[in-house]
């Protein structure tokens, strides 16, 4: 019995959106603040779509205003990974950029709340048809994404055509993500905490679809240097070790939103010689496809994050 049959007993039928039961002390008063920011999410997800642009737009003009530390970082992203804009290019992108994140703070109301027949009105998904034929196959997937300000919605929108298993954070507020739990036993998918990662391995392994995020600097100790936009930054090597320990085969998915407030989902064919028995050449490979797709929409990319926490032996900190 190998490693992953022996978890059968104790993830093979575990249903993780399902442990979301209420707990009393969420009422007390310490968290009414963010019952009430769970209420306006809410009322906001019943409004028109244009009126739901405009609020977007004046958040991100408050953010221009009031984000401090936040903007610094991500002036200092858009400085290493644009450096051939100019300053005052730079610093209107990063407006655009607090715009999409402002619609990304009271995006996630309208995927919780919104019906079936409105997300496939505002999302299109290619390339997911491919997908399910491997997977009818018995051929675990493991989809690579990146952090653009949609993913929510995104995440919304796949469980609408396929089922999957998603590598997440927990929230640090445990009203958020008892909420959030609850909004999403609706995905067609299982949220699994980031430290259950054996948990999505044994998944994949049954033939299942995984999804991760891999570019997030998640620290040195599973992490190595490869180039992100010509910097080195730390990256996880999760797409190679988990395809080697799986025999998932990796494929990316990509995502954006446009003006006209429609969702653009694509996911691609698996990746041709992956892994290739190179670690550094795969995440390197993986962290090129994410910087391409940046290019096309770099007003979407989290800017926000410290994608370069973490440095070489001997570099000074970024930030």
């Amino acid at each position: 019995m190998n490693k992953y049959n022996q978890l059968e007993q104790t993830v093979g039928q575990k249903a993780y959106l399902d442990d979301y039961t209420f707990n009393w002390q969420l009422a007390f008063p310490k968290y009414w603040g963010i019952w009430l920011l769970m209420g306006v999410l809410w009322l906001l997800a019943k409004l028109p779509l244009s009126w739901l642009d405009r609020i977007g737009r004046l958040l991100g003009r408050l953010l221009y205003k009031v984000g401090g530390r936040r903007l610094n970082i991500a002036r200092k992203n858009l400085e290493l990974c644009f450096p051939g804009l100019t300053s005052q290019q730079r610093e209107s992108l990063l407006k655009s950029h607090l715009k999409a994140v402002g619609f990304a703070v009271i995006e996630p109301g309208l995927a919780w709340w919104s019906s079936e027949e409105k997300i496939k009105q505002l999302c299109t998904i290619d390339g997911v048809d491919k997908i399910k034929q491997l997977l009818d196959q018995g051929q675990g997937i493991l989809l690579c994404g990146l952090h653009m300000t949609s993913v929510e919605m995104v995440a919304r929108a796949l469980g609408l055509q396929v089922p999957y298993n998603l590598l997440y954070r927990v929230h640090d507020n445990p009203v958020y993500e008892y909420v959030s739990g609850k909004c999403r036993q609706k995905y067609q998918a299982r949220f699994i905490p980031r430290k259950q990662v054996k948990d999505l391995l044994y998944f994949l392994q049954k033939g299942e679809l995984g999804v991760i995020l891999p570019d997030n600097d998640m620290g040195l100790k599973r992490s190595i240097f490869v180039p992100f936009f010509g910097v080195p930054a730390a990256t996880i090597t999760s797409p190679t070790d988990f395809a080697k320990q799986t025999g998932a085969k990796v494929a990316m998915i990509f995502y954006c939103r446009d003006e006209q407030g429609r969702y653009h989902i694509k996911c691609t064919a698996p990746l041709n010689s992956f892994p290739s028995g190179d670690p550094v050449a795969d995440t390197a490979r993986i962290n090129s496809l994410i910087e391409g797709y940046i290019k096309q929409h770099p007003e979407q990319y989290l800017w926000l994050h410290r994608r370069f926490k973490n440095r070489p032996v001997g570099e000074a900190k970024i930030y």
